[in-house]
């Protein structure tokens, strides 16, 4: 459990109201399972001087509040209390001694610290420890200074914040089973469909072969695409990307979404000129896009303005499983951006903090890994299982308007075996661009992750050399806690 056990001794009603208070504001700011006295903290049905040796021994800082002739503090025979084996102040600065804890004294208004010889041999070292100053009319003043101090030993509660819910669900073996069942129906059944033979005898080709040429085309322009991403063009984009990952998510809609909205109003655009005159049609469409979009466009910046305030305010919270690289980097430019603003020495709360995230961004750069590592079937099922499915389909499409046309031809008595052959050809072509198609993407996918890694990995470890930097004593003690930058709103 740890935390701060307050030692002090009952004197009168106006020296515990002091440590009442002193207690309510370390409570405040560390949480009350952080923080230990008597009179609060005590549970029913337990043995008291079991709990108060287990508090003291589980503590990290044993605060002594010292008031005026505390060394003197008599009992009613007369007798000095502190020599007393049986007295619990005396009894709990001893245990916390032995254990090795950091002992505090705080010295209550004009109280000085006791001299070695005016303590009994089992606590002289007590004498030794540097102690803090509190004024009871100036508490208001001098608790931040003692807060300080204990920063460096005793974290706030927290918790790290849970990852979001996962954006879907994966689809599993039904999806394969479907298509599996979707990919015979179109086998037999565009075959058995009566397309007609108007064709026959004249210089025109079957339907089915123009639709079977066009899918090619089509496949070889998604090919062209995707080798644009992977040539050397493809690579500025990534190094784009790469700077505006590290960015907020509000600032990055703001700086690409004029990129979509022109690509989106040209299409329509163009789409409308090419159909010709469409009277109202034509601007109404326009219109009722751009609304759309504006309209789209605004929901998703208050969105992601709460998200990042979000981020930044409660941390540090879990990276989803899997991680994108947008996720990631931006993970690791916050934590960067705190620990810039920090001073040292860091709290306590903070080096936990830092660690936690650190650690959740090395287990997210090995789950990236991992995945950079899959075997091409693993990376479509679980990264593209729709786009997967839809190209199974799409090559279906394609042979089965292939086997088709060669069917007609030879209803037709033209199915030469030079006929067959081409036909086939094209149905190797259609293979091979989806399979290139393929191979492409999932070699883009391995190179785009192990950069992440490598960059991420790097960055990492510089961030936490600055950590370990920050985290040594400075040379002057600290005037209050230290500022926390979660409660500050977040840079671009």
């Amino acid at each position: 459990m740890g935390g701060v056990f307050i030692n002090y001794r009952r004197v009168d009603r106006d020296h515990e109201a002091v440590v009442r208070e002193l207690y309510e504001r370390i409570e405040r700011y560390f949480g009350e399972d952080q923080v230990f006295l008597d009179s609060a903290s005590l549970v029913p049905g337990r043995r008291f001087p079991d709990m108060l040796k287990e508090r003291v021994a589980d503590c990290e800082v044993l605060l002594a509040v010292v008031h005026a002739g505390w060394a003197d503090t008599r009992d009613a025979t007369g007798a000095r209390r502190l020599d007393d084996k049986d007295d619990w102040v005396r009894r709990e600065i001893e245990l916390a001694l032995e254990c090795g804890r950091t002992v505090v004294p705080v010295l209550l208004d004009g109280a000085t610290m006791p001299r070695e010889e005016e303590l009994p041999e089992s606590v002289r070292e007590f004498a030794s420890w540097q102690a803090e100053r509190l004024y009871r009319d100036r508490l208001h003043a001098d608790l931040p200074r003692l807060i300080a101090v204990l920063e460096s030993k005793v974290a706030p509660t927290w918790q790290p914040i849970p990852a979001p819910v996962s954006r879907g669900v994966r689809p599993g073996r039904w999806l394969g089973a479907g298509t599996v069942v979707s990919a015979v129906a179109v086998l037999l059944g565009v075959p058995a469909v009566p397309w007609g033979d108007g064709w026959v005898g004249t210089d025109d080709l079957p339907f089915t072969l123009w639709a079977a040429f066009w899918s090619c085309l089509v496949m070889a322009a998604v090919l062209a695409s995707v080798g644009l991403v992977c040539s050397p063009l493809g690579r500025s984009v990534n190094s784009w990307e790469r700077e505006m990952h590290t960015v907020k998510y509000r600032t990055y809609i703001r700086y690409t979404w004029p990129v979509g909205g022109v690509f989106v109003v040209a299409l329509v655009v163009g789409g409308l000129s090419i159909q010709g005159g469409t009277g109202l049609v034509g601007p109404f469409f326009v219109v009722l896009c751009v609304l759309i979009g504006v309209g789209r466009g605004t929901f998703t910046a208050i969105r992601l303005h709460r998200r990042d305030k979000d981020l930044w305010a409660r941390w540090p919270q879990s990276l989803p499983v899997p991680v994108t690289r947008p996720e990631v980097r931006r993970a690791a430019a916050r934590l960067d951006l705190r620990t810039s603003q920090w001073l040292r020495p860091l709290s306590r709360a903070q080096r936990e903090k830092a660690a936690w995230e650190l650690a959740d961004i090395g287990r997210a750069l090995a789950g990236m890994r991992e995945e950079a590592e899959r075997s091409r079937s693993a990376w479509l099922r679980q990264d593209h299982p729709w786009l997967s499915s839809l190209y199974v389909l799409w090559l279906t499409l394609t042979g089965a308007l292939l086997l088709t046309t060669g069917f007609a031809y030879r209803a037709a008595g033209l199915g030469t075996a030079r006929i067959h052959v081409a036909l086939a050809v094209v149905a190797l072509i259609g293979a091979a661009l989806s399979l290139t198609t393929m191979e492409l993407a999932y070699r883009r996918q391995r190179r785009l992750r192990t950069d992440v890694v490598r960059e991420i990995a790097e960055r990492t470890d510089l961030l936490a050399e600055r950590v370990a930097a920050l985290s040594s004593p400075a040379r002057t003690r600290p005037a209050g806690p230290v500022p926390r930058t979660e409660e500050l709103g977040e840079p671009d």
